[in-house]
Order: structure tokens, then sequence, then C-alpha cells
């Protein structure tokens, strides 16, 4: 089994603590900007399932974030999760799920429209949302 995408949030802020994912005004899927090139100081909050084998491995993440229209790349970000073994908590066999908070804002849209976030987890196709980028008046 390998790790999997369970959550995927476009969220205002999120952060870890102690093994837990906090998300404040999650789901957003529309975002405005006075002008463009335009930066959000949103984020992107995620939990990954681990399985019990795979809880002490390297796993990489990659989110590319996409125009819907044109499927042209905006930009790529590259996550490496580096789990240490599994908490003596979990039973034999038991996975977990690891939060993982991404920080957009150095993500510079360069126009209005729709785009995508796209999510690998080890190579694999995991998941992805879509949001809207619009201008504000």
């Amino acid at each position: 089994m390998p790790a999997e995408l369970k959550s995927l949030i476009l969220c205002d802020f999120a952060q870890i603590r102690e093994g837990l994912l906090f998300v404040q005004s999650g789901g957003l899927t529309r975002l405005a900007a006075p002008t463009f090139p335009a930066k959000f100081a949103c984020h992107v909050a995620t939990l990954v399932w681990l399985p019990p084998n795979e809880s002490g491995a390297a796993h990489e993440i990659v989110m590319k974030v996409k125009s819907a229209s044109t499927a042209k790349l905006t930009a790529t970000v590259n996550v490496a999760l580096h789990e240490s073994a599994a908490p003596s908590a979990l039973r034999p066999g038991e996975g977990r799920q690891v939060p993982i908070v991404v920080p957009l804002a150095t993500v510079s849209f360069p126009a209005a429209g729709e785009y995508d976030l796209h999510v690998e987890v080890d190579g694999e196709f995991a998941g992805d949302i879509s949001f809207v980028v619009a201008q504000r008046i």
C-alpha cells in the first residue's frame, strides 16, 4: 500500500500543533486581487495517510498550480516528507495520518482565471482542487 492523499484544502491559514492539523477558514474557492500578477497569503492543508510499513520512509509530494483553461504551469511546490518511526501509541499494523501545511505566499498568479492545484504523492497523481482567482473591482 502506498502513501495516500486523504485531504486537500485551500484555506486562509493552517498550522500543525502536536501532530494535529489546525485549519482556519478552509474550503476557499475564490481569491481576489486588485492587480496582477498577484500573491495571496493562503495555505494548502493536507492529510497524507502512511501505511504501517512506510511510516519511517521518505515520501515526495509535488503540488503544481496550473491554469485550468490552458494547462500552463504557474508554480511547482515540492514537499519532502521525512517522518520518523511511527509513534509508540499506534497498534501493530496501524497506519497514520500526517498533516502537511504549504504556504502559497510565494506563488505568483499572472492573471485572473480558474486554476487547478494538482498533487502527486511519490510520483503518482493523488488529487486536485480548483479555485478562481478574480480581479477585485
